[in-house]
């Protein structure tokens, strides 16, 4: 015996290899196997797999949801018969509220071998090929479409059986009487339907009914009618300020609600109300545009510190479900009058808070010189610099020169004026309204602002090199058109927790842009300008011009070099640190003489030419 066990424990390590060696050959076996079928079966359910009794096994997915589609139609135009006294009513499940979801089944059955881990694939591959799978075809149901349904055979079984119940007409209470009969019983139908959907099979059946019997009789009403008609005696009365409305028991005896408690019996099972989120909404349309307005913000200036120019007025909003609880409260109550309940919504600009805004010093200053500017020109300056004091800009913000003067239009007070058109000078609405932009800019520049959007100019205009600016250090802007997208714009960053103020105004023919906000220490220095290439004066032009008078010749424009220029900018901290350094780049077109002569006087002008690209 001792011998044998010794040759048992000698075998013993043999047969485990050998076993193992069984499984590894079988399990690679089984791996092709699956590889084969992974590629046979691309874009198709594998085979074994049914949905709904459908077998669906090497169907792509389009014919496989083509053939679901099929079933779940077919499905739901079967029919359900009920019958009951000899009448017979026969809907289609589809009237029922029965759907057959065949996306989700159809994911179902092609995920089906295709399980995210190898171990899950492979016991699914290993279930298929001993038997079929079975999917149930997935469905919903909406009660509520079977509810309607049995309302309808409720009404065909007789008249409607109900409690009894107030009635409220013009003011006025009665009792409506109770009627008993005959209803469907929804539990036990609803569960013959749904017992026939989970099976697949048609149902024909006596329909389930109940008697059903009034919990609230016209006897047990007498003190709630009593009750309801003392309160819709008298109106209800809401005051707000200098205003106040009547609500009449006309209008709210509309908003009665009545319930009945199905664990009680008589007049305890009877409650009345009012449907508070319809009353609601009523007294939010009746009131509110009389009462709710937006916060308006303070307008405000500089005079030896933050003014209101204008003050701020609150918003208000009417708490329209508190007012309807209220009133319920009052109509059922003793008929006390109501103050209306609002919400005080404060102003962004207060004010009675001006301190909040942060603003405490000048941080920079930008003027321009117009002297010479024809009427037009001026008037634009002005109207311009006028609508853009008083501009805030929140903490983090970002000032836009189009946006604190509006759009450029007659409508805003702009008039027309000559503008730089394309390559020559033309006239246009708005013309000379750079020149405020040109103030901002240099206020926004000396303040140590970061300056997010900036274009120069295409020509040295004189206006902006008065009082001894040098030339580029202006700001062009442009609204060719009325999508703000195409507009070129001046812009500048708030980099503070404080709001900023720029205040503009024009005296005589300068204009001042001031800049106030938190005292942020900066140390502003500039450098240049600094002149790069020269580009020679242009050959003198003469431009015909149709919608001038005959015999007009009119030198519009005078000489100038072109040529680069470049200004830099240093901003230093409160602690001396640089905080930014930036550089104003400007290419100046050079330009000649240029006339423009009516179609009369072409070649007639000291140019000498005859230019007809442009009108």
């Amino acid at each position: 015996m001792v011998g044998a066990g010794r040759r048992l424990r000698a075998r013993g390590p043999r047969l485990a290899r050998r076993v193992a060696l069984v499984s590894g050959l079988a399990a690679l076996a089984l791996a092709l196997v699956l590889g084969v079928l992974r590629t046979a079966y691309d874009g198709r359910v594998y085979p074994a797999v049914h949905v709904g009794g459908l077998d669906l096994g090497g169907l792509s997915r389009e014919e496989a949801r083509a053939a679901l589609q099929g079933r779940a139609d077919a499905l739901e135009q079967g029919t359900v018969t009920f019958t009951h006294a000899g009448q017979s009513w026969a809907p289609s499940l589809r009237e029922l509220g029965a759907r057959f979801e065949v996306g989700v089944s159809l994911e179902r059955a092609y995920d089906l071998g295709r399980e995210s881990s190898a171990s899950d694939r492979l016991r699914t591959m290993s279930s298929l090929a001993r038997r079929d799978q079975g999917i149930p075809l997935a469905m919903t149901f909406d009660h509520a479409v079977i509810g309607g349904w049995f309302d309808r055979v409720d009404e065909e079984l007789g008249l409607p059986p109900h409690d009894a119940y107030l009635n409220v007409a013009a003011g006025s209470v009665t009792i409506v009487p109770e009627v008993e009969g005959t209803i469907v019983d929804r539990p036990v139908a609803t569960a013959a339907v749904l017992d026939g959907l989970r099976h697949l099979r048609s149902v024909a059946a006596p329909l389930p009914v109940v008697e059903k019997v009034a919990l609230v009789r016209a006897g047990d009403l007498t003190p709630a009618r009593d009750r309801l008609a003392t309160a819709l005696a008298q109106p209800v009365r809401v005051s707000f300020g200098q205003g106040s409305w009547t609500l009449a028991p006309s209008d709210l005896g509309a908003f009665v609600v009545q319930r009945v408690d199905p664990a009680k019996r008589g007049a305890e099972a009877h409650s009345i109300a009012l449907d508070t989120p319809k009353l609601a909404a009523w007294l939010d349309e009746r009131i509110a545009p009389s009462v709710n307005r937006d916060p308006t913000d303070a307008t405000v200036g500089w005079n030896e510190g933050l003014v209101s120019v204008e003050t701020s007025q609150d918003g208000l909003r009417l708490r329209a479900a508190e007012l309807a609880a209220n009133v319920e409260r009052s109509l059922f109550g003793d008929h006390a009058p109501l103050q209306l309940p609002v919400d005080v919504i404060r102003p962004t600009v207060d004010s009675n808070n001006l301190g909040a805004l942060g603003v405490t010093t000048p941080l920079g200053r930008g003027d321009s010189n117009y002297d010479g500017s024809k009427a037009g020109r001026a008037t634009n300056v002005e109207v311009g610099a006028s609508r853009m004091n008083g501009t805030l800009i929140p903490p983090g913000g970002e000032f836009s020169f189009n946006n604190a003067i509006g759009v450029i239009n007659e409508e805003n007070g702009f008039v027309e004026a000559q503008v730089i058109d394309g390559e020559r000078i033309g006239k246009d609405i708005g013309g000379g309204i750079c020149q405020v932009s040109t103030t901002v800019f240099r206020a926004a520049l000396l303040a140590g602002m970061p300056i997010s959007e900036w274009w120069p100019h295409k020509y040295r205009i004189p206006f902006y090199e008065y009082d001894g600016w040098a030339p580029g250090l202006d700001a062009s802007i442009l609204q060719p058109t009325e999508d703000p997208s195409t507009w070129g714009d001046f812009r500048f960053l708030n980099p503070t927790d404080s709001w900023l103020l720029v205040e503009s105004w024009t005296t005589g023919s300068i204009v001042v842009v001031n800049i106030y906000g938190a005292d942020l220490g900066y140390q502003v220095e500039m450098e240049g300008p600094v002149f790069g290439k020269i580009i020679p004066i242009d050959p003198d032009l003469e431009v015909v011009d149709a919608t001038l008078d005959p015999g007009t010749i009119d030198h519009t424009e005078a000489p100038q070099e072109g040529g680069e220029v470049i200004h830099h900018r240093t901003v230093y901290g409160a602690d001396g640190a640089v905080l930014r350094e930036d550089q104003w780049y400007t290419l100046f077109y050079s330009r000649g003489n240029v006339w423009q002569v009516s179609p009369d006087m072409q070649c007639q002008s000291p140019a000498g030419g005859c230019y007809t690209g442009g009108e």
